[in-house]
Order: C-alpha cells, then structure tokens, then sequence
C-alpha cells in the first residue's frame, strides 16, 4: 500500500510539473527562449499571452525556423502577479541581451512581452 501511495505522488509531481505547476519565471522564461531556438513556436505560444502571444503566432506565419542559441543567464525579478527577466544568450558567437515581461494566469507564469535590449534605455 505504501508503495502505491508512493507512486502516486511521484506520477502527481510529474504531472504537476510538466504542466507548469511550481515553475518560476525563470524556468519559464527559459523554457519559452528553447522552444522558440527549437522551432518548436506552438509550445512557446502555450507559454505566452497578450503581446508576446502575438509575437509567437508571427514567428509561426513566418516559417518558425530552428537557430542556435546558447542562455548563458538569466536573472528575474518578481513583484506580485508579475515579473520581469533578463536573459542573456550567445547566437552565433554574439552575445545577446533580451528582456521578458511575465504575469501570472490562472496561478501559472507566461511571458506577456519580450524584446530584444538594445542598451538604450531613458
């Protein structure tokens, strides 16, 4: 009986898991910046809403083509319902800085705005 209770729970983490739930946002924004580098554009339009959303579903108009990209860090700041990373990644031997806006839906982390930071702010 242990042993089934056991499993259970272990199958219900898993679960629970691959679902998003416990996820950070920077678990999440990791994961959105791969599966976008994967080619995989319907999976990061599952992790997105409102602009970032948009955002995806014209990278998917456009072909979704795979690239190569290494996240060397990412570093998050969280306020209530949301969060804002920066995450910064080497394409092509480039190092590249990117920010993401995330807010909580239904208690789960998705990313509601990314753009490239161009060092320019005001």
């Amino acid at each position: 009986m242990k042993l089934r209770t056991l499993l259970v729970g272990a199958v219900a983490g898993l679960l629970l898991t691959a679902c998003g739930g416990g996820s950070t946002p920077k678990d999440v924004t990791n994961k959105f910046v791969q599966a976008l580098a994967d080619g995989k554009c319907d999976e990061a339009k599952g992790m997105a809403v409102e602009t970032a959303a948009e955002n995806v579903q014209g990278s998917i108009d456009a072909g979704c083509a795979k690239y190569a990209t290494e996240i060397v860090s990412t570093e998050c700041t969280e306020s209530g319902e949301t969060a804002n990373c920066t995450c910064k990644e080497k394409r092509d031997g480039m190092e590249m800085t990117f920010k993401y806006d995330l807010k909580k839906v239904d208690g789960a982390w998705k990313v509601s705005n990314y753009q490239k930071d161009l060092g320019m702010e005001m």
